[in-house]
């Protein structure tokens, strides 16, 4: 009874936590007080979520960064927590998932500091906001005042936004083209011709103020729009929302519409904006922007292949609203290659690559989940999340190797004859090994990667990634996964860290993972798999 009562009141009993050896009670190495004990928190896993659950719980704020490791030093004593997984909404660090009370693979060379904003809003909204708008002023500027800024001219840039004495940006997440009419709209700047994500235009600097951002599109301003609140977030400047208005003053520009041919079964309808005068036709200004805005559409879907040894083989890359972007391998296989070979006129697909194998692209990350039947005439026909809809990084961009449009069957049977013959001295990226084990299929994981082998870290290994390993490796089922070099420490690279898979998945590769040159491990945390024998 007491336990509901204290429930009742909004008073739960939680583990103290502090930031000790920082410059102020809102800077420093996080640590957490349990069984009379103070305690720290190992990096695995730990990101701004969970940062940001640390400075709320103490009336720090949000949090701004997450500092190097041993930024405030090492701690001492017991490592409490590890895999933290918050989802932002708890009101403390406890309530937040993670391995249990003492559970860790950690050293405390991995404990986890932060550095909060100590900004204490006195009105919290909780929960999605909100469509109020604020009123406070200061040096000219009021709350949910907007610029551009790192852009070609004031009409072009990334979004910021002022609110309660300091400007900040806006995440990406959900950002579409009704979201930047709205920018455009407050800025007199006419029109929106594109909305930009992943920090198209720079990083910004000082507080995300905004994230989820959802405005259909007739609010006069941005923060009159849906939000998640002010400050509240799960983002970082790499996803920092911009965009790309006409210029126009709004108070001039009606909307017309136009059709072109493209082809013989295809015509292309499409909505340009105009700068009209006294007279009733279009001004020489309107060609302009229809020419601007038909050129965007009718190059929507373009695709073209990058950084290979021929036309027919590189990296996916494909044009969307005049911007080239790459193609993420979630979910890439034969069929979209195929469809990609076919449709660049490079006849049969050989191969779907994952994993940059044709370098990393830049720019955006157009197309994610591609799942193609094999049958469509391009890939922009194909099954996707939308353009620019994704959870990916450049070290995922796919890429495909065609047979070429002018080599024959014969051909293709000599260049795969040379292949086998080769293979055997030159193991296939991604191909694994267990060593120093008892048998074949016992020992340290290595995997064969940019033409050596590697380790694979423990940080989240578990039994699932281990039952991918025994599939991968003809094994039976997974009896145990190891950490801690259980069979010796490796050497060379280490390739997978954060290795989160489902267990189904046919190759290690396929887990979700962080890229191969980030981790936060060394050789004494090599992972092991133990699988029977069949």
């Amino acid at each position: 009874m007491a336990h509901c009562l204290l429930r009742d009141l909004s008073v739960p009993i939680l583990p103290e936590i502090r930031l000790a050896n920082g410059p102020s009670r809102c800077q420093g190495r996080v640590e957490i007080l349990y069984n009379g004990s103070w305690g720290t928190v190992c990096d695995d896993d730990w990101d701004i979520v969970d940062a940001n659950v640390v400075c709320r719980q103490l009336g720090c704020g949000h949090a701004i960064t997450l500092p190097a490791a041993m930024t405030f030093g090492q701690g001492s004593g017991p490592i409490f927590l590890d895999n933290v997984d918050c989802k932002g909404w708890e009101a403390a660090l406890s309530e937040c998932w993670s391995h249990g009370w003492g559970i860790h693979n950690c050293y405390h060379y991995e404990d986890v500091a932060v550095v909060c904003n100590e900004f204490s809003p006195t009105q919290v909204s909780e929960g999605p906001t909100t469509r109020t708008l604020t009123a406070s002023v200061q040096d000219g500027e009021s709350d949910g005042s907007i610029r551009l800024v790192s852009g070609p001219d004031t009409c072009q840039g990334r979004v910021e936004i002022f609110y309660r004495g300091n400007w900040g940006t806006v995440c990406d997440d959900d950002w579409g083209l009704s979201d930047a009419s709205v920018v455009c709209k407050q800025l007199g700047c006419g029109q929106a011709l594109d909305y930009k994500s992943n920090a198209y235009f720079g990083y910004g600097t000082g507080r995300i103020l905004l994230d989820n951002v959802n405005c259909d599109g007739s609010e006069p301003f941005l923060s009159a729009c849906y939000s998640l609140g002010w400050g509240i977030h799960n983002c970082g400047h790499h996803e920092d929302a911009g965009v790309i208005c006409t210029g126009l003053d709004t108070s001039t520009i009606t909307s017309f519409t136009t059709s072109v041919a493209l082809g013989s079964e295809e015509t292309l309808t499409a909505t340009a904006t105009a700068v009209t005068d006294s007279r009733d036709q279009p001004s020489q200004a309107t060609e302009v922007v229809t020419t601007v805005l038909l050129t965007i559409e009718q190059e929507s879907g373009g695709l073209r292949l990058a950084n290979g040894n021929g036309s027919c083989r590189g990296r996916v890359e494909v044009r969307h609203r005049g911007t080239w972007g790459t193609v993420c391998d979630d979910d890439w296989d034969f069929p979209d290659a195929q469809v990609v070979c076919r449709q660049l006129g490079c006849g049969t697909a050989l191969a779907a690559t994952v994993l940059g194998s044709f370098g990393y692209g830049s720019g955006p990350v157009l197309l994610d989940n591609v799942g193609c039947g094999g049958g469509e005439a391009r890939l922009a026909d194909c099954f996707h999340l939308g353009w620019g809809q994704h959870n990916c990084g450049h070290h995922e961009d796919a890429g495909v190797i065609c047979r070429g449009a002018g080599d024959t069957e014969d051909h293709f049977q000599e260049a795969t004859a040379t292949t086998t013959t080769l293979a055997p001295t030159h193991p296939k990226e991604g191909s694994l090994r267990l060593v120093n084990g008892s048998h074949r299929c016992e020992g340290r994981v290595e995997m064969f990667y940019l033409s050596q082998w590697g380790t694979v870290c423990d940080d989240a290994w578990d039994l699932r990634d281990a039952k991918v390993v025994c599939r991968q490796l003809g094994c039976g089922h997974a009896l145990a996964a190891w950490g801690e070099a259980r069979y010796g420490q490796g050497t060379g690279y280490i390739f997978l860290d954060n290795l989160k898979c489902k267990g189904h998945e046919p190759s290690l590769l396929r887990c979700s993972h962080i890229r191969w040159d980030v981790h936060n491990c060394d050789h004494s945390e090599d992972a092991g798999a133990v699988c029977a024998i069949l």
